[in-house]
């Protein structure tokens, strides 16, 4: 909703919408009947004058009529009209029990953790308000949403985290309420609790989406079956799936700010949603395996299957076994480097690995050309199969030999 802090002027058309002390209305509170009426009745908004900006006129004592219409999709809008918005209009609901209760719960945790706790916290350039920040090695932004986010424009999810990673902040977003969704990672818990309830620090609110934690493998034959490269006998390269963990929201708000929880964002995780949010040895071993171009085998039983031959060799040939030996001493764990190693602001694990520049490990001495993977191995364009045997075809046969 582009602007759901209003004041209806005629209470006969929703005498029973919940208003505070100034007479505002949430219009996203409003029942499907009272919003079918609203809608009726404000069909010409500038006429009508029923609904009217209150951000405006509490701070700048403007009237202003605003549209109130439904998108295609059943999205609740209401909206100035055109011409009229402020450029320094921002976004602001009406704050409820539920919210303030999360915040002081937030902001208690903060406080007894040693992260100087703040509420209502501006960033330097005014562009994005924390509820709570929370200052560690990184700094938290939380925010507590209960309405949908705006689709487009300046206060859409992605837009929001952008503008708070641009000053150094890790947005948070918790929201209880399944209508609340955006290209970001969000915390989900239980809704309709009591005040009294949320804020009691004995009482756990477990997760119920939104934080899952990330397993390596190498993809063989058993699990060739959900492969992201298409291979159902298996790609032997190692991949990441995500498995739903238990937790509470307030292990993530003591650990967040010290780095012991990260989201991941626009991740390839097999059962996993693209964002999310996990511990800190998971983002790390993802780093590690499927982000870094450097890492091609895993320690473990499952990177042990492939079928060696007699010696150390391991199945393949003694140039190729130097270069994997030579890649296996640069993989490194993400995890245990320091912080300056890993940047504090870094919000996107990518997920698709950089191509490796190989060179083709054909004749004697090797032919050392750029080349590129054939099921025989690397090979250049002089010594693919196609080109090897069809020049085996052009050389006359010796006396007595007979056809290949």
């Amino acid at each position: 909703m582009l602007n759901n802090q209003i004041v209806i002027t005629d209470r006969n058309v929703c005498p029973r919408a919940v208003r505070n002390d100034a007479g505002v209305v949430d219009a996203n509170e409003l029942t499907g009947d009272e919003w079918t009426r609203l809608r009726e009745r404000n069909v010409n908004s500038p006429k009508a004058k029923l609904v009217q900006c209150a951000k405006c006129w509490e701070l700048y004592r403007e009237v202003q009529w605003m549209r109130t219409y439904s998108t295609s999709r059943g999205t609740r809008v209401v909206s100035h009209q055109p011409g009229e918005s402020r450029l320094d209009h921002d976004y602001e609901p009406v704050e409820t029990a539920e919210h303030r209760a999360f915040n002081d719960r937030a902001f208690t945790i903060g406080d007894a953790e040693g992260y100087n706790p703040r509420r209502e916290a501006w960033a330097p350039n005014m562009k994005t308000r924390a509820d709570v920040l929370l200052t560690g090695t990184l700094t938290i932004a939380y925010e507590h949403q209960h309405s949908p986010f705006s689709a487009t424009g300046r206060y859409s999810a992605p837009e929001r985290t952008r503008l708070a990673a641009a000053v150094g902040r890790t947005a948070m977003w918790h929201s209880t309420s399944d209508k609340v969704r955006g290209q970001v990672p969000i915390l989900r818990t239980d809704g309709g609790l009591p005040p009294k309830v949320i804020a009691n620090p004995n009482y756990r609110h477990e997760f119920r989406g939104g934080i899952y934690r990330i397993e390596i493998y190498t993809c063989t034959v058993r699990n060739g079956y959900e492969c992201p490269n298409g291979k159902f006998s298996g790609c032997g390269k190692p991949h990441a799936r995500g498995q739903v963990t238990a937790g509470q929201l307030d292990d993530v708000l003591r650990g967040a700010p010290v780095g012991a929880y990260m989201p991941v964002m626009d991740a390839q995780v097999l059962r996993a949603p693209r964002f999310f949010w996990t511990d800190m040895a998971s983002y790390g071993q993802y780093l590690a395996y499927i982000a870094s171009p450097s890492v091609v085998q895993l320690d473990g039983p499952m990177a042990g299957n492939a079928r060696a031959r007699n010696g150390r060799s391991g199945g393949h040939s003694r140039a190729k076994e130097a270069e994997l030996e030579a890649m296996r001493t640069q993989a490194v764990d993400l995890s245990a480097l320091p912080r300056e190693a890993v940047p504090a602001a870094r919000l996107v694990a990518p997920a698709i690995p950089r191509p490796i520049q190989r060179v083709c490990d054909t004749g004697r001495p090797m032919c050392g050309g750029p080349a590129r993977l054939y099921p025989a191995g690397w090979r250049c364009d002089d010594h693919r199969p196609s080109s090897y045997w069809r020049s085996q075809e052009q050389q006359p046969r010796k006396p007595g030999e007979g056809a290949r």
